[in-house]
């Protein structure tokens, strides 16, 4: 269950989210990495509380990390650009929603767009 937004999913979501809003630009070419630790913590986390149940491969979280795929997409161009934006040009909420100020991306937001779309591209997510 993912308390943040109330239902329940694929442990995919939640590695999208986190790889899409959290890392340094240096490390989004060690995902693969950090997706098979993500995989071992989880598969030993739940043998050692005696969960018996169903257990996702490796293989299948990639492949679930691939179906939901444009999640990684959304988190990119909805989320990120909050998570990333210039404090010091923040537009203000109720212009926004009046359409009487636009959002101004930061140049941090643009320079790791540009390493995320060719990588969006190439997997078929947009």
């Amino acid at each position: 269950m993912d308390y943040q937004f109330g239902y329940w999913t694929s442990p995919a979501v939640d590695l999208h989210y986190f790889l899409h809003s959290s890392l340094s630009p240096d490390l989004l070419d060690k995902h693969h990495i950090l997706v098979q630790e993500y995989h071992k913590s989880l598969t030993e986390t739940l043998s050692a509380l005696g969960y018996r149940g169903l257990q996702p491969t490796l293989t299948e979280l990639q492949r679930q990390l691939q179906i939901r795929g444009p999640y990684a997409v959304f988190m990119c161009c909805a989320i990120l650009p909050v998570i990333l934006a210039d404090r010091n040009n923040l537009p203000d909420a109720m212009k926004l929603m009046k359409n009487e100020e636009v959002i101004h991306l930061s140049e941090g937001y643009k320079d790791i767009m540009k390493k995320f779309l060719p990588i969006f591209e190439e997997e078929g997510w947009l």
